[in-house]
């Protein structure tokens, strides 16, 4: 009695214990807990050895078929994740039931398996034909036996006729191109693609490549060179291609041709090998100022980039970034403290999403002492029509940091001439315009322009020179230049 009872407890206890550790399980289960589903299961092509087994998920998933001659099944696996599945399963037992279930996973490991299902293989019949060995699969010796004890049974030379006439029409059937089911599959890394794809019959497999900059749809082939198992004849096809371009566009076509007729092709399609991992490399502190730091740096690739740092002080983080695909990298950080160390960190970012990192890099903040730098001066000059012709000239420029400019200038090349200028700038810009309509046409002037920043520090760039547009001459003066090469007199007339 009491040996019972200590069982019946021992019982409750290792229920109790499934329970707890079944809703602690529950407890930690995060992500997609949802199996994929299994649809339009479709059994084709079905030979004496071989048969196709089609499926589609809800979600993407690996495939998997188990099989066998009964339901102690084998294993067919894809680990290939997709919405549409299709498993070739071979070695099968001719003239015999087999039965299989479908299993596909999705990315989080959930697991469903489809009932089950049964196919019959077809016979191979004992009838002895001379040269049937030459017929390369089991199938079709036993499709030509049948059909030749078939005809073996025909008398009338009206059925041999319409059976003339049928085999011709298979014959055309026959030599028809495979079809391309689906889109092809590509794995894209640095350097290589894997290219997959599956057709209705036995054909082979081939790819033809070129690089953007070689394509040309205008050429009847429009490829450069070709990958590919030229003798190998397979339902489901893969070519893998090496020695590619990184972040090169390549143009591609499939194509595949069975035993006997012609090849399909599909439509041109492309792809972009992916880019080199980011090296982030030549990294310059430009400029520290009083509140801000101008940091520069390249990338081996066009990257998106992001500037991490810290005041070393307080700790506080802050960031900063730019999310344009460039490689040549320019960035200021600002609202930084006066004599305060920072410690910055630059982060790039390809068009894959992969990072890299710098090293820190450590700078202090201190009192502008340097002037702004002047760079990018253009000048243009145009006549201006009017009354009068007149002269219109721009001069543009950039300063580095936020500043006012003043262009100065003086008539010819003279040393100490009178110099002239226009009015200052009364805001603190970095891009910078002046326009003029007071210069004289054919006139050659000296100009140069002067910055000062916010904190006083002054800069002047170099001297340039301009050459204004001379002005249009009218009919009346073009008459006399003629008439004074002619008769030397002329220039003497005073109009």
């Amino acid at each position: 009695m009491k040996t019972q009872k200590l069982f019946g407890i021992f019982f409750l206890f290792i229920i109790g214990t499934i329970i707890f550790i079944g809703q602690i399980k529950r407890s930690f289960a995060v992500g997609d807990t949802s199996p994929p589903e299994i649809s339009a299961v479709n059994i084709f092509d079905v030979s004496t050895s071989s048969a196709i087994i089609q499926w589609i998920t809800d979600e993407k998933s690996d495939s998997m078929v188990n099989y066998g001659l009964n339901k102690n099944y084998g294993v067919a696996r894809d680990a290939l994740f997709s919405k549409t599945h299709q498993i070739v399963i071979g070695d099968l037992t001719p003239g015999a039931t087999h039965y299989f279930q479908i299993v596909s996973s999705d990315i989080s490991g959930n697991q469903s398996i489809s009932r089950g299902y049964q196919f019959l293989t077809e016979r191979i019949s004992k009838q002895n034909i001379e040269g049937i060995e030459t017929i390369p699969t089991t199938r079709e010796q036993a499709i030509v036996e049948n059909a030749v004890e078939a005809l073996g049974k025909v008398t009338m030379p009206e059925s041999l006729v319409l059976l003339l006439d049928k085999l011709e029409e298979l014959a055309e059937m026959l030599t028809d191109a495979p079809r391309i089911i689906g889109e092809p599959k590509l794995e894209i890394g640095m350097d290589y693609v894997i290219i997959r794809w599956v057709t209705d019959k036995k054909s082979n497999s081939m790819v033809s490549l070129a690089t953007e900059e070689d394509y040309n749809p205008a050429l009847e082939d429009s490829y450069i060179w070709k990958e590919g198992e030229p003798d190998e004849l397979v339902l489901s096809h893969e070519i893998n291609v090496g020695g590619l371009i990184p972040a090169t566009i390549y143009h591609f076509q499939i194509s595949s041709k069975p035993e006997i007729g012609t090849a399909s092709k599909s439509d041109d399609r492309a792809f972009k090998t992916k880019s080199p991992l980011p090296e982030i490399y030549n990294i310059r502190v430009i400029k520290v100022e009083e509140n801000s730091a101008t940091l520069a740096w390249t990338t081996n690739a066009p990257c998106s980039t992001v500037v991490e740092y810290a005041n070393i002080k307080t700790q506080e983080i802050r960031s900063a970034g730019d999310p344009n695909l460039i490689k040549d990298h320019t960035f200021q950080l600002v609202d930084l403290k006066l004599g305060a160390s920072y410690s910055a960190v630059i982060k790039a970012k390809n068009e894959y999403e992969q990072e890299a990192a710098s090293n820190p890099i450590i700078f202090t903040t201190a009192k502008d002492e340097f002037p702004p730098i002047i760079s990018k001066i253009n000048v243009e000059s145009a006549l201006y029509p009017g009354v009068e012709n007149k002269i219109q000239t721009i001069i543009d420029w950039e300063t580095d940091e936020a500043s006012l400019c003043q262009v100065f200038y003086q008539e010819g090349l003279v040393l100490g001439a009178e110099t002239s200028s226009f009015l200052k700038s009364s805001n603190f810009i970095e891009r910078h315009v002046q326009v003029s309509t007071i210069f004289s046409p054919a006139t050659v002037y000296k100009f140069w322009i002067e910055c000062e920043d916010r904190a006083g520090n002054q800069t002047k760039s170099e001297d340039f020179t301009l050459l204004t547009p001379q002005q249009e001459k009218s009919i009346l003066d073009i008459i006399i230049e003629n008439f004074e090469q002619t008769f030397g007199w002329v220039k003497d007339i005073k109009i």
